[in-house]
């Protein structure tokens, strides 16, 4: 049953990311454009009464609006991605694993947050502002505890 839930989590994931990738394409807001169009000239070609033409040039306004955001959203994430990817490839101290972070699983992602959270906690307990940590490390210790337990 968890991998039914594993593999319907990963594909719904794919399914969604598509999604925005087609959404957030030139060329869909274009087709959005011509049913709009469309749309409005039917409502002029039949002479539908002003509070109809109103409610569908609102409406199309909103419809058009989920194309241009979504385009705006996916370009705000490549770039960002990308300027964290460097940060995380140029600092020495840093993880190599959050580079490419967001094609983790959410799964992985909770997982990378509680070793974050181990990771706070313990570098409060220092009570030094200048002391750094890694999350290697983190993993690390919570492998040789896994490992511990076993044998």
């Amino acid at each position: 049953m968890k991998k039914l839930v594993l593999l319907l989590e990963k594909k719904f994931e794919i399914f969604t990311e598509n999604i925005a990738i087609i959404l957030g394409h030139s060329f869909s807001f274009f087709i959005a454009i011509v049913i709009v169009l469309w749309w409005i000239g039917l409502d002029i070609y039949h002479s539908s009464s002003w509070h109809v033409l109103i409610n569908d040039l609102v409406f199309s306004f909103t419809f058009l609006m989920v194309f241009i955001l979504q385009k705006m959203q996916n370009k705000f994430s490549a770039v960002m991605n990308a300027k964290l990817n460097e940060l995380v490839a140029s600092h020495e101290n840093a993880s190599n694993r959050l580079i490419k972070a967001e094609d983790m699983t959410e799964e992985e992602l909770r997982k990378l947050a509680i070793h974050y959270e181990t990771l706070a906690a313990n570098l409060e307990k220092n009570d030094s502002l200048t002391t750094s940590g890694s999350i290697e490390h983190v993993i690390d210790t919570i492998d040789k505890k896994n490992e511990e337990e076993k044998t």
